[in-house]
Order: structure tokens, then sequence, then C-alpha cells
């Protein structure tokens, strides 16, 4: 009976981790586009519009950093890039 809670507990834990990884390997794809699209917007004239999109690209790609601390923190699996 407790093996059967160890391989659910297991299962769910691995799961969990490769789903997450999945959505932060998509997120720093995004980043990547909007600090290019900010660097684009520098070329073009725009400062302020560039300045926002590397700090939102920056805090995309920081959200997958952060978000580990969190699931460490909680005892939760961690995303394994």
């Amino acid at each position: 009976m407790i093996t059967h809670f160890l391989l659910a507990q297991t299962s769910l834990d691995s799961a969990m981790s490769e789903g997450l990884g999945v959505i932060a390997k998509f997120l720093y794809i995004i980043a990547v586009i909007v600090i290019a699209h900010g660097g684009w917007q520098m070329r073009s004239g725009n400062a302020d519009m560039a300045k926002m999109s590397i700090a939102g690209g920056l805090l995309l790609g920081l959200a997958v950093l952060i978000a580990q601390a969190l699931f460490n923190a909680g005892g939760m699996p961690t995303i394994s890039l």
C-alpha cells in the first residue's frame, strides 16, 4: 500500500517537472523574441518602447528562475531544463 503511494508521487513529480520544463523553454523563446523586438525598436529610434521591451524580456527570462526558487522553497519538484 505504501509502494503505490510512493509510485504515484514519483510519477506526479516527474510529470510536473517535465511540464514546467516545457513551459520554461517556451518562456525563454518568448523572452528572446521580446528582447530582439526591443533592439529593433532602439534601432528605429523609439527608445521608450525599446527600454520597456528589453526590461520585459529580462523579467520573462528571470521568471523561470524565480519560479524554480519558489518551488524549491515549497518542497515541490524543480524544473529540469
